[in-house]
């Protein structure tokens, strides 16, 4: 069975890149173009990873790593803080709010398949 790996950012073409990546790579893509859709999708279909970006209009990914890590139903899903933003203060906020990586933006094509795999064999 695949994996299914739930990307939550607010520009199109980055999550039409990254469904790409992955998708070659053998994981099922599942996008979301906000935070209130991705709460929304990540509740549905309950993915195997969530790679999300702070920077969204309306909820930021902060709001989103929260209320996903109070939700019983979404709690145990493995999130990868996925952004541009890389103060190291970030990265450890993050981490103590319950994300499992921080993925920095711009990433490397032929190494995010690779990330992605790591962090699941870990969760």
């Amino acid at each position: 069975m695949k994996q299914t790996i739930l990307v939550i950012d607010d520009n199109p073409d980055l999550l039409d890149i990254v469904d790409a990546i992955l998708s070659e790579a053998g994981f099922v893509v599942a996008k979301a173009l906000s935070g209130e859709d991705g709460l929304n999708v990540a509740r549905n279909l309950h993915p195997h990873l969530i790679l999300l970006d702070l920077n969204m209009p309306r909820m930021d990914g902060w709001e989103v790593l929260k209320l996903l890590k109070a939700d019983a139903v979404t709690r145990e899903i493995p999130v990868a803080i996925f952004s541009v933003r890389t103060d190291l203060k970030d990265k450890i906020f993050g981490l103590q709010r319950g994300a499992v990586d921080y993925i920095p933006k711009p990433f490397q094509y032929d190494r995010l398949a690779a990330r992605v795999s790591r962090i699941l064999e870990h969760a």
